[in-house]
């Protein structure tokens, strides 16, 4: 019957306005009750009073308990009450609906006070009646003077109890009327309100459809800032996520179905030659091995790169924390790549000292370095120069190393006669990411060293950055917490 979230919260929604108008018109009608009924006595008591002093003028001036009876029945038919006329014995002398006449009603005692009209209440059992009674009393000289004698006759209104009991049923219409307006209100707010719960969630729905589709340009207009708003924020911030992974994989799927179709189209080239003849010679063939044996070494080291990276960054590889001298680091990388600068007529110079400890492996961080300083060695021409410096930056807070605030050891590998595009910066450590494509061919790498560089450094709870300008050339600088 719901078989939607949208039916469910709106019959939830009506269930609960049911029930609270269910209970407070109970307390309602329970509190209302007892006001009514008395009010309901008051009328009649106002209704009593002249009554009284009308029976008492006629009796005074000669009138029988017929005419009297007469005179009230006459009232009753404006006033819509039962009137009766009892003698000082209490018997019914007229009935204006002539069914109590000649029965005997004992009256409560309730003397008045004086100065004051008094009444009392009685209930007779066998007919189920409220009598209201007044006994009038003189408070002035001239009434004493005119009502010499206390009055014969007493006048009593007789009332059904249930008319009096139910006497709140009068308001039971209005009551009625307001309950279905408050409902028909509440209902259209439920409406309302459930709506603007479900539309987004039923957005979000339809969008992750969309995706298990493989449609991955889904995102969701947040229209609040409560806990649907935040999860339609979530998703699409997601969503987002994932089409980018889903890119960087189609991508990387592309580039390694493009690294490795070159050397494996040499390797088979030179081998279905030597299969056909068509090398002949001893140098033909030395020639041939030399290709297939360079193109397959390079095939394994972009699998192991593509491993090795991997590892990284599912947390596989484990990094040590130990204490690291930065300076014997980078003297140490530099010191293996001296004779390859010198042959490529390109100076080395290194500026760091003084710089504190760091916790981390070392390693790992060497070989963030050494593919730091061959990237520049490969963009750097004849006669130009690298150089490597180091500064410490303020204190910050590092995840991985703890809620202490840490400093940061900077190392800068700066190399002149190259340029890289502003809007290429954040994309140099993408995997297989070559600024210059003329080069990608003639280059020995992999196209992975700097990704390699950037997971290296953040399982150290660092980062790196690039810079470039046209005159000064291009600088790689790498963040790494201290120790203290």
């Amino acid at each position: 019957m719901f078989s939607d979230l949208r039916s469910k919260l709106i019959a939830a929604f009506v269930s609960v306005i049911l029930l609270s108008l269910l209970l407070a018109s109970a307390a309602f009608v329970f509190l209302l009750r007892g006001y009514q009924t008395q009010l309901k006595l008051r009328q009649l008591e106002d209704i009593a009073v002249p009554m009284s002093y009308q029976a008492q003028l006629l009796e005074r001036a000669g009138a029988s308990p017929e005419q009297i009876g007469l005179f009230l029945q006459d009232q009753t038919k404006d006033l819509n009450v039962r009137i009766l006329l009892l003698d000082p014995e209490g018997i019914v002398a007229e009935d204006s609906q002539g069914e109590l006449r000649g029965q005997r009603v004992i009256l409560p005692s309730n003397p008045p006070t004086a100065g004051r009209l008094a009444y009392s209440l009685s209930y007779d059992g066998s007919e189920n009646l409220f009598l209201v009674v007044t006994r009038v009393r003189p408070t002035t000289p001239f009434g004493e003077r005119f009502f010499s004698r206390a009055p014969t006759y007493t006048v009593a209104l007789a009332v059904p109890q249930q008319s009096v009991a139910s006497s709140w049923l009068e308001l039971a219409p209005n009551l009625s009327l307001a309950a279905l307006i408050s409902l028909i209100a509440s209902i259209t707010l439920a409406v309302l309100l459930s709506r603007s719960i479900s539309q987004p969630i039923s957005a979000v729905t339809k969008a992750s459809e969309e995706m298990a589709r493989g449609n991955y340009d889904q995102s969701i207009t947040v229209k609040s800032g409560d806990e649907i708003g935040r999860m339609a924020m979530a998703f699409n911030a997601m969503a987002a996520q994932v089409k980018s992974s889903h890119r960087t994989l189609r991508d990387f799927l592309a580039n390694v179905s493009h690294e490795l179709k070159t050397p494996l189209t040499s390797i088979q080239g030179f081998s279905q030659a030597m299969v056909d003849g068509a090398i002949q010679d001893a140098s033909g063939y030395a020639d041939a091995g030399r290709i297939i044996n360079e193109e397959t070494e390079r095939m394994r080291r972009l699998v192991d790169d593509l491993l090795y990276l991997s590892k990284i960054e599912s947390g596989q590889i484990p990094m040590e924390k130990l204490p690291v001298d930065l300076e014997s680091l980078v003297a140490a990388c530099v010191g293996k790549v001296d004779i390859q600068a010198r042959q490529a007529n390109i100076s080395i110079g290194v500026q760091v000292s003084g710089l504190p400890l760091i916790r981390g492996d070392a390693h790992k961080l060497e070989q963030v370095f050494i593919n730091l300083l061959d990237n520049a060695l490969k963009h750097t021409p004849g006669g130009g120069a690298i150089t490597i410096t180091g500064a410490v930056a303020p204190a910050r807070r590092s995840a991985d190393l703890g809620d202490d605030r840490h400093s940061l050891a900077c190392i800068a590998v700066h190399n002149t006669g190259s340029r890289i595009p502003s809007e290429e910066l954040d994309k140099v450590f993408e995997r297989f990411y070559q600024v210059d494509k003329s080069r990608a061919r003639s280059s020995a790498g992999t196209g992975l060293g700097l990704s390699i560089v950037k997971e290296i450094v953040q399982a150290h709870g660092g980062s790196v950055e690039a810079r470039s300008e046209s005159l000064n050339g291009t600088e790689f600088v790498v963040h790494l917490p201290t120790i203290s």
